[in-house]
């Protein structure tokens, strides 16, 4: 008497030539191992978008001005004309993330204040990431985070606390606000900026802790004006 055990279909007419795919078992086992093979590469965008974002955020943060960024050590010549405006980054040839149009304004309009530079272009360079940085929305929160530290910055450069709704904070705080959009208004100038900037807001915005501790990359108290 034949006891060796038989596979599954073995003795149905014509089992032998049945090829394994039509074979109702041979789907019992591969079925699960397609479907976790497919899940892993529909997981894979995912977990590399996740990782490409959390390397960004680093580098955002990592991002800070320098002594020579507002002593002008190492200022960029004049742009192409043709070149500023031709694609949303612009032009930075120093490569210090600043734009070079805009880097250059800022010194020709306060050459003999090293202190409003300062917080002028740690702004600038927090708004440029924008345009440079941001794909996602922890990429946005953590310029956002940095636009929140130049904002901070250019505040601190206005000394002296004043009593409320006296005229001296009135003036102060147009000073502070005059210089805000001066930024803003050299870097999103161009209607193509101006989408972006909105459009990463209704994209990517959601709640976020800001920074504790200190505004500006430099410290703005030891320039003298």
């Amino acid at each position: 008497m034949n006891t060796s055990p038989e596979l599954p279909g073995a003795g149905a007419p014509g089992a032998s030539r049945r090829p394994i795919y039509k074979r109702w078992w041979f789907w019992v086992i591969a079925t699960p191992i397609i479907l976790f093979i497919g899940l892993v590469i529909y997981r894979i965008p995912a977990v590399a978008e996740k990782e490409r974002t959390q390397q960004t955020v680093a580098r955002i943060h990592a991002q800070k001005l320098t002594m020579n960024d507002v002593n002008g050590e190492h200022l960029p010549p004049p742009p192409d004309p043709a070149q500023v405006d031709a694609t949303i980054e612009g032009v930075d040839a120093n490569q210090n993330g600043i734009r070079d149009d805009v880097e250059l304004a800022i010194f020709k309009k306060y050459p003999n204040s090293a202190r409003i530079r300062a917080a002028e272009l740690q702004y600038a360079k927090a708004l440029q990431l924008q345009f440079t940085e941001v794909f996602s929305t922890g990429t946005f929160i953590a310029a956002i985070q940095e636009d929140g530290r130049g904002f901070g910055c250019i505040f601190e450069t206005e000394p002296g606390h004043y009593p409320d709704f006296s005229r001296e904070l009135a003036d102060q705080n147009k000073r502070i606000n005059d210089r805000l959009d001066e930024v803003k208004n050299l870097i999103l100038n161009t209607n193509e900026r101006k989408s972006t900037y909105e459009n990463n807001y209704d994209r990517y915005m959601t709640s976020f802790a800001t920074f504790r501790g200190q505004d500006c990359d430099l410290n703005v108290e030891i320039f003298p004006n």
